[in-house]
């Protein structure tokens, strides 16, 4: 799916509450959309993974001694679903399990060669994407959008 560009005034300001509140959604929709069409491309160029499983090699490319707890309360599902994902990633070559020198209990979880690979693809296609964004705004307002993110990422 292809979103088109329309042209936004972005020289009038928004007067009332309720302006913003018919806005936002349909804005943020759209930026939805246009990121989740890099994760269709990145599905689409493996042809061995899910959309839930790229982004759980993201999670785990961006950690260091992920565990399966992590995995589970990232993905918000119960720890034998977790297992589950993790299995599937380890048999297509995607992630290792290792285990700690000082806990052999404690399995931690990592990128294979190919699971890195596949996360610099990812990172590369959803960082051409952010650019295309950010070069609608200037500098100021590229600082100021990601304030205001970082304001919505601390409520949830």
């Amino acid at each position: 799916m292809t979103m088109t560009n329309k042209t936004v005034d972005t020289g009038k300001e928004l007067e009332k509450k309720e302006d913003f509140v018919k806005v936002f959604p349909m804005v943020f929709a759209k930026l939805i959309v246009r990121m989740q069409e890099v994760d269709d491309w990145c599905v689409q160029m493996t042809q061995d993974i899910t959309k839930p499983e790229l982004l759980l090699i993201d999670f785990i490319g961006d950690g260091t001694n992920v565990i399966m707890r992590d995995i589970s309360e990232f993905l918000d599902v119960p720890h034998s679903t977790a297992t589950g994902f993790v299995d599937k990633l380890v048999k297509k070559e995607y992630l290792k399990r290792y285990y700690t020198e000082e806990d052999r209990r404690t399995v931690l979880v990592g990128l294979t060669p190919k699971g890195e690979g596949l996360k610099v693809l990812f990172c590369d296609k959803r960082q051409e994407a952010s650019e295309k964004i950010a070069s609608l705004l200037t500098e100021a307002e590229q600082k100021q959008m990601l304030k205001i993110f970082r304001k919505i990422e601390a409520y949830f």
